[in-house]
């Protein structure tokens, strides 16, 4: 009852609004946030004595307690952009500053066969960002998975399977997949110039210690290889960033991957990579921490690698002065699984309140980390992969990923993440 209340009173404010609003059109965050709020900690603990959903209309907007230091942002589907009566949309276009699309800007989605663009969702991701005023990641232009088959192909129109033609010798050459990927790159990217702010260029390219292999499901580096000889098989990353770079010379081009937050051994071949292709002379902005975690995450553990990954700072300033301090790191893709230990098996878990100030506590841990290579200017967003508990790729959302239940209702972590800033200030 109380949802279906704060759903009839959020659509009738803002009905009401926009029939009194004579001048400007006020944008659509406006439309959705009272602007009497004041964002204090004494508004917030108020806010915590009673039940609230992240689209009320007298709940503050999450990015905007962050916005003096960094992006606040989260993934979005094309069933939200033709359906703002919906409560989780609301609660998007409300809370966030800065959005990712979760599966359309990847290769399998836009390119799926020879001379074919799949652009209309990717389009319309454009005119989101543009309603609500936000800023927007492309994700992603190269990654192992979610790619077209065909793109490793010596005949595109070959049925067989990568493994059977990896086996049979008809793979394509070096030359083939080099000259696909510089047309996708181009043609992607040429199109949203200007318009995508950042991009992840290239995807999840290490195992825990190198480049990966075919071992590792990936068909980039067994095809293309080591070109300039240096004794390194990525050259096809350095590759990628350099068609992006040619295709919007302003956009911030970005390498993302999964546990480089923890895994030191990772976050070193990370460093290593980059820097390499740093001194080459191939710009690239910055890197993505995904942060798939779980509530056993060590948060040391997370500082440590950032610390790693934040000296690549230098060395960008270094090799290129005229973009000094343009080098970042961002969190691309957070949330926390509570799926951990006795529960791992995933089975159905009622949680209690203990398991949630856990998990409060964590994000609180985290979000205050980032907070600090924010004031450093070394970090300017932290993008969730979860509107909510239940629009999430973790266990159906029964791993409760989300600083939102599967309501959209504000869980305990999400007074946590807000206090974190509060008291900060």
């Amino acid at each position: 009852m109380v949802r279906i209340i704060s759903i009839v009173s959020a659509l009738a404010i803002t009905m009401t609004m926009s029939a009194c609003s004579e001048k400007a059109t006020p944008s659509i965050k406006d439309e959705l946030t009272d602007p009497s709020l004041v964002y204090t900690l004494e508004e917030l603990e108020a806010l915590e004595a009673g039940e609230h959903y992240s689209f009320d209309y007298d709940v503050p907007a999450l990015y905007k307690y962050y916005e003096d230091y960094m992006y606040i942002g989260n993934i979005v589907n094309s069933w939200n952009f033709d359906n703002d009566s919906d409560m989780v949309t609301r609660s998007l276009m409300k809370n966030f500053n800065i959005y990712t699309m979760e599966n359309d800007y990847k290769p399998s989605s836009i390119n799926p066969a020879p001379g074919v663009y799949n652009l209309d969702s990717c389009d319309k991701f454009i005119e989101f960002g543009e309603k609500t005023g936000a800023k927007l990641r492309g994700h992603t232009l190269v990654w192992h998975s979610q790619v077209p088959d065909w793109w490793f192909k010596a005949d595109p129109t070959n049925e067989k399977s990568l493994g059977a033609c990896h086996r049979d010798g008809e793979l394509a050459s070096a030359e083939q997949l080099i000259e696909r990927m510089e047309e996708y790159i181009t043609t992607v990217v040429t199109r949203y110039k200007g318009q995508i702010d950042y991009w992840d260029v290239c995807n999840e390219v290490l195992n825990a210690n190198s480049i990966r292999t075919v071992d590792d499901q990936s068909y980039w580096a067994e095809i293309i290889g080591d070109l300039d000889g240096n004794g390194y098989a990525d050259d096809y990353v350095e590759l990628a960033f350099q068609y992006a770079r040619a295709a919007d010379e302003d956009a911030v081009l970005m390498i993302n991957d999964f546990n480089i937050e923890w895994q030191d051994s990772k976050s070193q071949a990370m460093y290593d990579m980059v820097e390499r292709f740093l001194r080459n002379g191939t710009r690239i902005d910055g890197v993505g921490f995904q942060c798939h975690v779980s509530v056993e995450i060590n948060v040391e553990d997370v500082k440590r690698n950032m610390d790693r990954i934040a000296e690549l700072a230098k060395v960008y300033d270094e090799c290129f002065p005229e973009h000094k301090g343009g080098f970042r790191m961002q969190v691309t893709e957070l949330d926390m699984n509570m799926f951990v230990g006795s529960n791992s098996d995933k089975n159905f878990v009622r949680w209690t309140d203990e398991d949630h100030s856990r998990q409060a506590e964590v994000y609180a841990e985290l979000m205050e980390l980032f907070l600090s290579y924010a004031k450093d200017g070394l970090l300017d967003a932290v993008v969730f992969w979860c509107p909510d508990d239940a629009h999430s790729w973790i266990a159906r959302g029964n791993g409760l990923p989300s600083i939102y239940d599967s309501e959209s209702k504000l869980k305990p972590c999400y007074y946590s993440i807000v206090k974190t800033v509060l008291e900060s200030e």
